[in-house]
């Protein structure tokens, strides 16, 4: 029921609004490539962070590309900004960015952005346009901008005294369910200062909210101060977990047996009132080679490789609470994937020596899965052959892990089938499951990198609340400490093993990373309860 202590993040690629401190309009452009700011905070305003892996950078470098157009962002050496499509971003040498703590203003949150080739900053004058500028010619307003993140890090919460999961339904209603499925996986999105906001990975629009009276609900009103929470390691003494405040009500979120609320105590309802987290994709991939389309697949009595991504190729990594070595479990058919000393694959019913194998970061863009006891390296080669090799560290020992999300079904699904259902009379099952997404990258960006939080990163402009937070250290498994151990294994795929702290502690992240909640007795709010969050 708890995440154990190694585990992988279900992180997604970080995306997010870049808006100017001073005007208060986002970075924005359209589909020719022509910047725009605008006070709006629409598709064309949200900017995905792109890990660069080109030319062997170090630190926090990024590429910048638009959700809606999928174009880059671009400075010219005059400083000049467009976007530019993936054909031609090679082309432009401006078209890595680094992202830094502001050091005109230290609030969470609020950074510069600084062309990497030219040294030029990022600046939006009073009239709305967008370009870079020699650092001499910054003026300490127009250079700062707020990085507000769109996404997070996807979970289950789940409530230990009952075995069940908070859902969100399609009209917003939330319940407790036995289900693991896409209904009962929740997104948490950092909004600075230690807090966040929680809403439904199927139903996205739909935001977790609390009044002051304890009631707990959905609402579209994303991102108010009711919609804030804090997510904190349960008290001492008390059942072993984390608890769901109220930002600004501080309430607990708790079960009372027939609904979500807040109270405004912990101790007398400790059981009801303590949650687990785990990750939405449940520790299972789909192992895929990067240099060939092929992935791992198990039978009863041995793998081999495939196109498919079906249940044979599915595989449940479990790590070792001690050491952070892992074993990888066929969930099909119930066998550990192990090696003997002479380079031959086997399946096992149990994982006896042969079957630990630890995971070390590849240069290629992936990871390196490496037999404990006898150091070699799974590896694939053109035929779709699998062996161990010992010495060789290339692309055909280069793995990716594709996360297996749960089913679900979003509210346009169940309308198109409603539809089908309306003209051809019948409709298939629904267990619609999602595209698989890649482990997220660019954690770096913000600063944490392998020799730990680099001074005068947005990074290290979370530390202070973080630390207050936890009595005045950096838990383990904590915001921080989660996204310090994702920066440091370079993609954020391996080394997150050792950070996913005691219990069900927190994970989080400065590009928007977020765990799993909550639930509520209502749909959306009411419209009393709008008229009096005006005052909030």
């Amino acid at each position: 029921m708890r995440n154990d202590i190694n585990s992988l993040p279900c992180m997604e690629q970080p995306r997010c609004l870049i808006s100017s401190c001073t005007y208060d309009k986002r970075l924005s452009s359209d589909a020719d490539g022509k910047m725009l700011s605008t006070k709006n905070k629409l598709s064309w305003e949200e900017w995905t962070l792109v890990e660069d892996d080109g030319g062997g950078s170090t630190g926090n470098i990024i590429l910048i590309k638009s959700r809606s157009h999928e174009r880059f962002l671009v400075c010219s050496p005059e400083g000049q900004l467009e976007t530019v499509d993936k054909f031609n971003i090679l082309n432009h040498d401006g078209n890595r960015w680094r992202i830094c703590q502001s050091s005109s203003d230290e609030k969470a949150g609020v950074a510069v952005l600084m062309s990497v080739e030219y040294s030029k900053y990022l600046i939006m004058d009073n009239k709305g346009d967008v370009s870079c500028v020699d650092k001499k010619y910054l003026d300490g307003r127009s250079e700062n901008w707020s990085i507000e993140f769109q996404n997070g890090e996807l979970c289950f919460l789940s409530l230990p005294e009952r075995d069940e999961r908070i859902s969100c339904d399609v009209a917003g209603k939330l319940s407790m369910s036995k289900n693991w499925k896409g209904w009962e996986v929740w997104r948490f999105i950092e909004c600075g200062d230690g807090h966040v906001y929680i809403s439904s990975w199927t139903h996205h629009k739909k935001f977790l909210c609390s009044n002051e009276s304890g009631d707990v609900m959905t609402t579209e009103n994303r991102r108010g101060p009711w919609e804030k929470w804090n997510v904190e390691l349960a008290p001492q003494g008390g059942t072993d977990g984390v608890v769901i405040k109220s930002t600004v009500h501080n309430r607990y979120l708790r079960w009372n047996g027939n609904a979500l609320i807040t109270s405004k105590t912990y101790e007398d309802n400790a059981h009801w009132t303590t949650w687990h987290i785990e990750s939405a994709h449940k520790q299972t991939y789909f192992i895929s080679s990067s240099s060939h389309d092929k992935r791992i697949g198990a039978k009863k009595n041995g793998v081999f490789t495939t196109s498919n991504r079906k249940g044979w190729e599915q595989w449940e990594l479990k790590f070792n609470r001690n050491n952070g070595l892992v074993t990888i479990f066929s969930k099909a058919h119930g066998v550990y994937l192990g090696s003997n000393p002479e380079g031959q694959l086997s399946v096992g019913a149990n994982d006896g020596n042969w079957g630990m194998w630890k995971i070390e970061t590849s240069p290629h863009g992936g990871m390196f899965i490496v037999s404990v006891v006898h150091g070699k390296a799974l590896a694939c080669n053109a035929d779709g052959s699998l062996y161990t090799i010992d010495g060789q560290r290339g692309s055909w020992e280069t793995w990716i892990l594709e996360p297996v999300m749960p089913p679900t079904m979003t509210e346009e699904q169940i309308k198109a089938q409603r539809k089908s259902l309306i003209i051809g009379g019948s409709i298939a099952v629904a267990s619609i499951v999602l595209a698989p997404f890649a482990v997220m990258g660019a954690v770096t960006a913000l600063g944490f990198e392998a020799g730990g939080i680099a001074s005068g990163s947005i990074a290290a402009g979370m530390m202070s609340a973080e630390a207050i937070a936890s009595g005045g250290g950096i838990a383990a498994g904590g915001t921080v400490a989660v996204l310090q151990s994702v920066g440091a294994a370079g993609l954020g795929v391996a080394g997150t093993a050792a950070s996913m702290g005691a219990g069900a502690a927190v994970g989080g992240s400065a590009v928007g990373i977020a765990l799993a909640c909550s639930g509520s007795k209502g749909s959306t709010e009411s419209l009393s309860s709008s008229k009096k969050r005006m005052n909030a």
